[in-house]
C-alpha cells in the first residue's frame, strides 16, 4: 500500500515520532478511528471462508485453524479485543452507547461525514467501543474509540488501510457528529519492514478535534492509529484536552493499541 500520502510529507517527521511512541516497540461517531469504508453493502446470507495468501510476507502469521469463519465467531473476536472502558485506567467510563451495532461499522461519505452503515460482503465483524474520562471543572474529558474490525481476507483488510489513506487527502476535514469534527488531518502509512515490526500494515494520522459548546469552538489534539494483522485491523482513535491531569494522548493510544494486538496474537497466532 501507499506509505505516505501525497502532500503529508510536510508532516511525515512529527507523524513518524508519534508512530514510534504509539507502538510501544523497539526496532498505535469517533469511529473515524476505524478507517473509511472501501464499499458499501448489505450482510451476505453466508460469509465466505477466511483465507491468507501463502505467499504473505507480513509481520504476522495468524494459524489458518483459528481465524473465525462465522460472524458469530469473528463477533466473539472482536469483543474480546476490543478495550473496554476500566481496561484504559482509572476513572474511564462508558460513553452511552458505550458499543456499537455489531451489525455495522464507519463510512466516510461524499460529503465527509462519518455515519454507520450495514456490514458490507467481505466483513464478518465490526465492534467500536467508546469510553471517555472526565476531567471535571468543566474541563471536559478525554474520550476514546476502541475498534477491530474482521475481514474474511487479508486482501480485504489491506484495501481498507489503504483507502484510509485516500479519505485522509480527500477529507482533511471529517465531521464525527453534529456540532464535533476533525480538521488539519494528516496521515502516514508504514508497511511491514519500513519502519515497524509488529504489523503487516499501519496508518496513523493526527489532526485537532473541534467541539462546538454554547456556540465557542474548544479544540484538543486527535491521534487515531489502525493496525493490520492477517485479516483483522485494530485501531485506537483518542480526542483529548490539554493541561494539567489530562494524560498524554500518545500513551493512552499506545496502551490501547499495544494490548489489543498482544491480544490478537495470543488468540490467532500459530501455535508454537
Amino acid at each position: 500500500m501507499t506509505t505516505v500520502r501525497p502532500g503529508a510529507l510536510r508532516t511525515a517527521a512529527p507523524l513518524l515520532a508519534f508512530c514510534v511512541l504509539a507502538a510501544g516497540c523497539s526496532a498505535a461517531p469517533d469511529d473515524g478511528g476505524e478507517g473509511a469504508s472501501p464499499s458499501k453493502g448489505s450482510p451476505s446470507a453466508k460469509a465466505p471462508e477466511p483465507s491468507r495468501s501463502a505467499e504473505s510476507k507480513g509481520a504476522f502469521v495468524p494459524d489458518a485453524d483459528r481465524l473465525p469463519r462465522t460472524r458469530a465467531e469473528a463477533l466473539a473476536l472482536a469483543r474480546a479485543v476490543a478495550f473496554r472502558p476500566e481496561e484504559w485506567g482509572a476513572d474511564f467510563v462508558a460513553l452511552a452507547p458505550g458499543e456499537s451495532d455489531p451489525g455495522t461499522w464507519a463510512v466516510l461519505d461524499d460529503d465527509c461525514r462519518w455515519s454507520r452503515e450495514p456490514l458490507p460482503d467481505g466483513v464478518l465483524a465490526a465492534v467500536s467501543r467508546y469510553s471517555e474520562l472526565p476531567l471535571g471543572q468543566g474541563r471536559g474529558a478525554v474520550r476514546v474509540t476502541a475498534a477491530v474490525t474482521v475481514h474474511t481476507t487479508e486482501a480485504g483488510a489491506d484495501a481498507r488501510l489503504s483507502t484510509t489513506l485516500e479519505e485522509a487527502m480527500r477529507c482533511p476535514e471529517q465531521e464525527i457528529r453534529a456540532g464535533e469534527r476533525i480538521t488539519e488531518l494528516n496521515s502516514v502509512g508504514r508497511p511491514a519492514g519500513q519502519g515497524q515490526n509488529y504489523a503487516d500494515d499501519s496508518v496513523f494520522e493526527m489532526g485537532t478535534h473541534v467541539r462546538t459548546v454554547d456556540g465557542r469552538a474548544l479544540t484538543s489534539p486527535y491521534h487515531w492509529t489502525v493496525d493490520r494483522l492477517g485479516p483483522v485491523t485494530i485501531a485506537v482513535s483518542v480526542r483529548g484536552t490539554t493541561g494539567e491531569g489530562s494524560p498524554e494522548a500518545t500513551s493512552v493510544s499506545s496502551h490501547g493499541t499495544v494490548t489489543m494486538r498482544s491480544r490478537l496474537v495470543d488468540l490467532l497466532g500459530e501455535k508454537p
